[in-house]
């Protein structure tokens, strides 16, 4: 059996990829599971989803905030962005890639936030360009260049042994960046342009993470680190719907302007 379903093109390729760098060799390696198909053992069939899931959460990060960067581009306004909170969310998704690539962890465990910090750079320059007051240069330089200078210490110089450093450090920063858009929410009374689309899927995507970093890496403080973004998205989420009265009349008014 697992003769003939290697013979297949890109099967055995992608047993590999599925289950070659498990915990546990003895009961999970492509061999044994593809001799296992249809009918997987739990290990392989917990191995396998988690990869699906994985991929799942990357196609899935490609249109993330695409809800978001439409609201602003269909109402040329940045009302109820926090900048503070992009700038940490870029810090937040450049760590994660950075702790990723360091570590060589498979891309599936980590490939969503490369995605999502592409979309927070344009998100960035929209809010630079759709403020209602106009963006100093000087925020503007240094905010991307702590961003370079954030990028080269931890490529470059960052030790080995501190390198759990750059996950468990993120908290913090993951704390100030949702934390000013919920502040933001709660000053204002409204949701703005926010999505409630973006913040489902970050809410779920977060949620999802939990089991597949449990199954891919098993490495707690990655596992923290979405506990925490899980918590923080559902009070956004919590949010959109308290103050869903007054996002409707904001958006009646924007429309009338």
């Amino acid at each position: 059996m697992v003769k003939n379903l290697a013979s297949i093109p890109l099967v055995l390729p992608f047993a590999k990829w599925v289950w070659e760098a498990a915990d546990n060799p003895e009961e999970v390696s492509p061999d044994i599971c593809l001799s296992e198909v249809p009918f997987l053992s739990p290990g392989c069939f917990s191995a396998l989803l988690a990869k699906a899931l994985g991929v799942a959460i990357i196609l899935g990060s490609c249109v993330n905030k695409v809800p978001l960067i439409m609201n602003m581009q269909k109402s040329k306004s940045a009302d109820g962005i926090s900048r503070n909170s992009l700038y940490g969310e870029a810090l937040v998704y450049a760590a994660c890639v950075f702790y990723g690539l360091l570590h060589e962890y498979p891309f599936s465990s980590y490939g969503e936030n490369a995605s999502l910090l592409i979309q927070n750079f344009v998100l960035i320059a929209m809010a630079w360009n759709l403020s209602a007051t106009p963006v100093l240069t000087q925020e503007k330089v240094i905010s991307s260049g702590g961003f370079v200078a954030f990028s080269i210490a931890v490529m470059y110089l960052l030790p080995e042994d501190l390198r759990y450093l750059l996950m468990s450090g993120t908290w913090p920063v993951m704390i100030y960046a949702r934390g000013s858009q919920i502040l933001e929410t709660f000053q204002v009374k409204h949701t703005g342009n926010l999505s409630i689309v973006t913040t489902s899927m970050n809410l779920v995507g977060s949620l999802i993470r939990v089991g597949t970093t449990v199954q891919e890496t098993g490495d707690v403080v990655i596992l923290a680190g979405y506990i925490l973004s899980f918590l923080l998205s559902f009070a956004m989420f919590v949010q959109y719907f308290l103050y869903l009265k007054n996002t409707r009349e904001f958006a009646t008014k924007s429309k009338k302007d």
